[in-house]
């Protein structure tokens, strides 16, 4: 509505103006007049649209984080499970996973747990509970846990959202190299380059 009456006020002063001109002048005054009035409304109203549609795609795209979360999506009571154990060379998957039932001696020690990505329910004794790492903790020969799906220029870095993190493929390597640390990255078994930012640790 505002925009409508700011056009029809520029439209009067302009047929106002061309009243004491010429006829060509007021013909020439009141057409550039006229389209200028035009062009503000129409820039106005693209504006807002332009505007509306920017805050709605800001909203729509809110992902819920729970606030036990790390910097990776990962809550405390996520595990990392895989069918066989690390060989202590190259790199196995590993699974981001929720118990079902504890392990214990009553189950050999293997635990029961379902696979987030595809709700796979496995047997298994091999699982680990992570963490990120901090700069200090990085030495060589550890075993870490890093995303797979997020590499740049060679170097694979930590997951940018929820829902990658938890539908994404993890993998477990042992460092090997700490020489590029001032790079922000190592590199792993297998040859990888993984980032300072993407590595947690086995915290069992």
């Amino acid at each position: 509505m505002k925009n409508i009456i700011i056009f029809i006020s520029l439209f009067t002063f302009a047929l106002f103006l061309t009243i004491g001109c010429t006829s060509d002048s007021r013909n020439m005054l009141g057409d550039t007049l006229a389209g200028k009035a035009t062009d503000a409304a129409f820039d106005s109203l693209t504006a807002k649209s332009t505007e509306k549609q920017t805050t709605t795609k800001k909203t729509t795209s809110t992902d819920y984080v729970p606030s036990d979360a790390d910097a990776h999506y990962i809550q405390p009571s996520d595990y990392f499970i895989a069918e066989r154990d690390f060989p202590g060379q190259g790199y196995i998957w590993v699974k981001l996973a929720r118990v079902l039932t504890e392990p214990s001696s009553k189950t050999k020690n293997e635990g029961q747990f379902m696979i987030v990505k595809s709700g796979k329910e496995l047997w298994t004794k091999f699982f680990w509970k992570s963490r990120i790492a901090s700069k200090s903790q990085i030495k060589i020969g550890m075993l870490l846990i890093a995303f797979d799906d997020n590499k740049i220029d060679d170097v694979y870095h930590a997951p940018q959202n929820k829902e990658d993190a938890r539908t994404g493929d993890w993998f477990m390597a042992k460092i090997t190299d700490t020489s590029d640390l001032y790079k922000g990255y190592v590199m792993v078994s297998g040859g990888y380059k993984v980032a300072l930012d993407n590595i947690r640790i086995l915290s069992r």
